[in-house]
């Protein structure tokens, strides 16, 4: 198989920015079940506790670096990279592989190695969260009207909740209902976390402004969205009493496979 350069995205920044691609193929990414196994008194073999989560997976990607014009010298164009790289966990695309993207960071400083003058290679460390997500389903989606949401992946999801409003609001899930109280403007619930608050959780780190005095969960669990049967979900939303208005109702899925 021959090898082949693409550039990636991360922290919202091109790797042709700095004359840089990835090396394709790069050694696959395999995340590892969280398995503890006991061994049963009496019984042969073992006994596996699998609650369905999966490790973090760490992989070296090769790259090459060609310097773009506007740098006169590789001090500068690695430092450049290197403040790229470094930061929080945020979104990685490879466009080679565009239509997902992968929740990464770098854990462990890049290796250049001289080639020449004009070129270097570069050894890129990424820690990978297991999953890989559906590029068009990371932004705000407005529920739709036919009140059928279908999962398009393999894994069950609990999507972040948007309301915006003026009143009590029950939202459907599945037939699962879930209670928005009182409402005054805006309320977001964020599904993995079980929170809910008055900010927008794309948007700022969250510490404080809860709502969870607001929420009446079924189960006290937040809704997932199912993968089995053909993915197809239900999903509806509606004032619970005649004062109440509906500006905006909107979710976020982030549909997902293992990488």
């Amino acid at each position: 198989m021959d090898i082949k350069t693409y550039d990636i995205v991360f922290h919202n920044r091109s790797s042709t920015s700095f004359g840089l691609k990835v090396l394709f193929p790069f050694n696959p990414l395999s995340p590892t079940p969280n398995k503890q196994m006991q061994t049963i008194p009496g019984k042969s073999g073992d006994w596996a506790d699998n609650n369905q989560t999966y490790a973090s997976v760490e992989t070296q990607i090769n790259a090459v670096v060609h310097m773009p014009k506007r740098y006169s010298d590789w001090e500068q164009l690695k430092g450049d990279i290197e403040d790229w790289l470094y930061g929080d966990e945020d979104w990685l695309r490879f466009r080679r592989d565009s239509d997902y993207l992968y929740r990464a960071q770098i854990v462990t400083a890049p290796v250049f190695t001289p080639v020449n003058f004009e070129r270097i290679n570069a050894t890129l460390t990424f820690h990978f969260q297991p999953f890989k997500y559906d590029a068009d389903s990371i932004n705000w989606l407005a529920l739709p009207k036919n009140g059928v949401v279908i999962n398009p992946e393999p894994e069950v999801v609990r999507p972040d909740w948007h309301i915006n409003g003026k009143g009590s609001f029950l939202l459907k899930v599945n037939e699962m209902p879930y209670e928005f109280d009182d409402i005054d403007g805006d309320i977001y619930l964020v599904g993995e976390e079980g929170n809910a608050y008055s900010t927008d959780p794309t948007k700022s780190y969250l510490t404080d402004n809860l709502l969870n005095s607001h929420l009446r969960l079924a189960n006290n669990s937040t809704p997932e969205l199912l993968s089995s049967g053909n993915g197809i979900n239900t999903v509806s939303i509606e004032p619970i009493n005649a004062d109440s208005k509906l500006n905006v109702a909107e979710f976020i899925p982030r549909w997902r496979r293992l990488i």
